[in-house]
């Protein structure tokens, strides 16, 4: 009995070593954005939400977005503590709730164009928040900016149909011709399994 005991400490030991090396690994220290290039960049991110809240799609398409974006949002697999690694977001690349590119993204505003989308009709009122928006320029020298936001989606469809969604999403946005444009969206939602039965909307 106590050397099964002392087996379960020596392993809880480990597990308990195994965390605190990942816990306490110093952040990655980059380059900090200059106040007037975080304020573009926070500003951006903000009036892009305000033109998906107000359905102007298909402007945000052909200005806020580069040909060759890639738009994902992967499956997110939990794994226990005490397993190898950590949890982490998008460890899954195999799957994913959507995987677009700037064709597919254009095809998904068409047909919500022609309105014959049944779950958009009546509209749905959605509503999106932004917070704890970060960003640091990208590692590969290239200018180019890796902004974080953390986000909650309210949508509400007829008279009961609601659902409210958190998540994360890591922007990369590069400069064209004066103006920031997403090359790259990773979207996080905070669910396993995700519970709306509706995401067709656009993050």
């Amino acid at each position: 009995m106590v050397v099964v005991q002392s087996r379960r400490l020596l392993n809880m030991s480990a597990v308990i070593a195994k965390v605190n090396a990942v816990n306490s690994e110093p952040p990655v220290e980059r380059e900090q954005l200059p106040a007037e290039v975080m304020y573009e960049v926070e500003r951006h991110l903000i009036r892009e939400a305000r033109l998906l809240d107000e359905e102007r799609l298909r402007y945000w398409y052909e200005n806020y977005l580069t040909e060759d974006i890639h738009y994902s949002m992967p499956v997110e697999v939990s794994r226990y503590r005490r397993e190898k690694g950590t949890p982490l977001p998008g460890s899954n690349p195999g799957a994913g709730a959507f995987n677009d590119n700037y064709e597919f993204l254009g095809m998904r505003i068409t047909r919500l164009e022609t309105g014959l989308v049944w779950m958009e009709d009546p509209r749905n009122a959605i509503r999106r928040f932004l917070t704890n928006i970060d960003a640091e320029y990208a590692e590969d020298g290239s200018g180019e900016v890796i902004a974080y936001s953390n986000f909650m989606v309210y949508r509400n469809r007829r008279q009961r149909d609601q659902n409210i969604t958190y998540g994360n999403k890591v922007d990369r946005l590069r400069k064209v011709d004066g103006k920031w444009r997403c090359c790259q969206r990773t979207i996080h939602m905070d669910q396993r399994v995700i519970l709306d039965k509706n995401v067709y909307f656009f993050l």
